[in-house]
């Protein structure tokens, strides 16, 4: 991000117009393809083949409070590193052991993606001494928001993050409970519009009583917040998936050069055109699985079912990013997924679901080229 080829200040990052840069001086231990989803469960269990290394991990006891804030992009069941996917039952697998292992007196988990809910609901135990705030329930999209259009031409922040930080920095955090916070972040964060179709709704999991009686100071530091600071407004919001869409839409808007203009307008056309593309290859997908028992093409191709089968939808999710497309450098993609879930809700025997796995592997194969491996 500090140094993609569209940040105009290379080095630099900010999250709000005006803001101070955050990337700067502050030390980097992960970076690059160091950042996946081994070496995150490796940071948090402090894991001593990294810190030989001489990278810095979570080397905590019984008697350490850890908090953890996570965002990035996400699906059912996952969310997204720059080049691969973390499983929320090998998230939520390390937590427990973590406490098994008294890595750990408390631990809080803020977490920000699309469908958040899913890497905690029916996962993260309300006995282990952990809790979870995630910016969406299981179904939503999240949301990116503070565009800024002059400089940057980008939306700067999540909605969910923000709304967290602005409260944090705004009150006494000495005084003011995880549940007073969880509430702030709800009555700020949360809303519905356009007849449902646009939605945010912040979930809490795993001990609920933790966040009524500590307090933020215990897990994100003790300075009181300063006279004068106040939340600053946020403006210009995006589903996070359509944030590429936006971006060059406001730039086709912005732009006053012809040439210049009909770049983007070029860009744009061939964003849309790779999503066009994606979407009928789920459709061709479901179509050469409907001779399977079980399946049930219209609910798999327009229903949200629950996700219960983590094991089975976690076969097709992994054999699509494998042979299909990256799902964590292919952001439109992850929305995708709730197909994923359909199939694996409908197929309980084992023979039915292996076998949707292997069309799905023989798909891939024969309809997705080379030069169709990135839609974002």
């Amino acid at each position: 991000m500090a140094n993609s080829v569209n940040n105009p200040h290379k080095g630099t990052v900010i999250y709000e117009e005006g803001g101070d840069d955050v990337y700067h001086g502050v030390p980097k231990d992960f970076v690059g393809k160091e950042v996946t989803p081994e070496n995150f469960l490796a940071v948090l269990r402090g894991d001593e083949t990294l810190a030989k290394a001489g990278k810095r991990v979570v080397n905590s006891g019984p008697n350490d409070r850890i908090f953890a804030f996570f965002a990035d992009h996400g699906a059912p069941g996952y969310v997204s590193f720059p080049h691969s996917v973390l499983h929320a039952t090998d998230l939520n697998k390390e937590l427990i052991q973590m406490h098994k292992d008294k890595r750990y007196s408390t631990l809080v988990f803020y977490l920000s993606a699309c469908e958040s809910g899913t890497m905690f609901e029916k996962l993260l135990p309300a006995d282990i001494n952990a809790f979870a705030i995630t910016a969406t329930n299981t179904v939503e999209s999240g949301w990116a928001c503070n565009h800024e259009p002059k400089v940057y031409k980008t939306y700067l922040a999540g909605w969910f993050a923000v709304n967290w930080l602005n409260n944090t920095v705004t009150n006494d955090p000495n005084k003011e409970t995880l549940e007073e916070q969880y509430e702030y972040i709800k009555i700020h964060n949360n809303f519905t519009m356009d007849g449902g179709q646009y939605s945010q709704h912040a979930q809490q999991y795993g001990d609920l009583t933790l966040a009524n009686k500590d307090h933020i100071a215990q897990y994100q530091g003790d300075k009181k917040a300063l006279a004068n600071s106040v939340a600053r407004p946020v403006t210009g919001f995006s589903p996070s998936r359509d944030v590429p869409i936006n971006i060059l839409k406001h730039q086709i808007e912005s732009a006053n050069d012809a040439d210049e203009k009909q770049q983007y307008v070029a860009e744009l056309n061939a964003l849309l055109a790779g999503r066009q593309m994606l979407d009928k290859q789920i459709v061709q997908y479901v179509n050469s699985i409907a001779d399977i028992p079980g399946v049930d093409v219209n609910v798999v191709l327009n229903e949200k079912l629950e996700l219960n089968n983590f094991a089975g939808y976690r076969q097709l999710v992994d054999t699509f990013h494998e042979h299909c497309y990256n799902l964590g450098q292919n952001t439109y993609a992850l929305g995708k997924m709730h197909a994923f879930v359909n199939i694996a809700e409908q197929l309980t025997e084992s023979s039915a679901a292996n076998l949707a796995v292997d069309r799905l592997r023989q798909f891939c194969a024969a309809n997705v080229a080379a030069n169709n491996a990135l839609i974002i």
